[in-house]
């Protein structure tokens, strides 16, 4: 009895949660043949849920809204079948033309670069551009969670760490929903298929290494969640959330580093031939729109918290003067 109760006493509802969430998005994955080969490294956090019992409950709580959107946003690759019908091929192509188009003399920008680049393929100022292209574009996935980890094991930034996912939390939500309501096929689509809505025939057949440049790449887009997400790009708003987030810090060369990756950020996504011009300031608009929310949110907190604080020292004072 005394052993059952122990095991009860060590067993937390997270934990319970957690292994279940797991379990269900693995058979999920599995019964919808949509399993990754990097969706089995989630099956480490069951052990260590046990393991590392306290400190992983922290993280977990602390993260939940950064995991959910992940969840969300892979889970997507099961929605792409019902939006097809849906996708914006031409608007957004010929306002890329229009406001963008002498940057690649009459060509949008993303054409031209890729132009560029299959013309100097051969050469080492080529081969190296694409390479670093290549790394840059995939940074996003390791130095925005990265960078936000440091802050959470340092402790160093508090509760601003909650303000700072938070924020991230209203990007994504107004991401998903952009998604979901107005798909739009990237420049690469339109290298392969012209002004052409995707079907899943014509999906199916698509030689996506014909219209972009790069092993990595070409390789991360055929296991990517969403083909038709180019609006508002992720790519471009992460950057430009993390400028933002840091001019609290005033560090002049923290924000010229984040300056210039936001720059390297947008520069190699439009080269890759992955987004429009138009893509990456719909993205900054909605880091702006995110910060500003978070912003005005966490003002009308402060105020609550001031004005109890006001009420409660006039009952204080009031208290006292009538009882000497």
């Amino acid at each position: 009895m005394e052993s059952i109760t122990a095991i009860r006493h060590r067993i937390q509802l997270w934990q319970v949660a957690l292994c279940a969430s797991i379990c269900g998005y693995m058979a999920l994955g599995a019964a919808t043949h949509t399993l990754q080969i990097y969706h089995w490294f989630l099956l480490g956090l069951i052990p260590g849920a046990w393991l590392y019992g306290e400190r992983l409950r922290r993280f977990f709580l602390d993260w939940a809204p950064m995991i959910a959107f992940w969840i969300v946003y892979d889970r997507l690759r099961l929605l792409q079948p019902l939006l097809l019908s849906r996708v914006s091929v031409e608007p957004v192509y010929e306002l890329e033309r229009w406001a963008f188009g002498w940057i690649g003399g009459g060509a949008i920008p993303a054409h031209a670069g890729r132009a560029w680049l299959a013309a100097h393929a051969g050469l080492p100022a080529g081969s190296l551009l694409g390479w670093a292209a290549q790394i840059v574009y995939f940074s996003h996935i390791f130095f925005a969670p990265v960078l936000m980890l440091s802050w959470w094991a340092s402790g160093k930034y508090g509760p601003r760490f909650a303000t700072h996912v938070k924020a991230f939390t209203v990007l994504h939500a107004l991401a998903i929903l952009l998604y979901l309501l107005l798909p739009v096929a990237p420049p690469w689509w339109v290298s392969l298929h012209g002004m052409e809505r995707p079907t899943a025939e014509l999906l199916a057949q698509s030689r996506m290494a014909d219209a972009m440049d790069g092993a990595l790449v070409q390789r991360m887009i055929k296991t990517a969640s969403l083909y038709f997400a180019a609006v508002p790009s992720l790519h471009g708003a992460y950057p430009v959330l993390l400028f933002l987030l840091a001019l609290k810090d005033r560090g002049r060369w923290k924000l010229a580093a984040l300056g210039l990756y936001g720059a390297a950020m947008w520069t190699a996504t439009v080269v890759l031939n992955q987004h429009y011009v138009v893509d990456l300031l719909a993205g900054g608009l909605l880091s702006f729109a995110a910060y500003s929310l978070m912003g005005r949110s966490r003002r009308a907190s402060t105020s609550d918290i001031t004005g109890c604080g006001t009420q409660n020292t006039t009952r204080d004072f009031q208290s006292t003067s009538s009882h000497p």
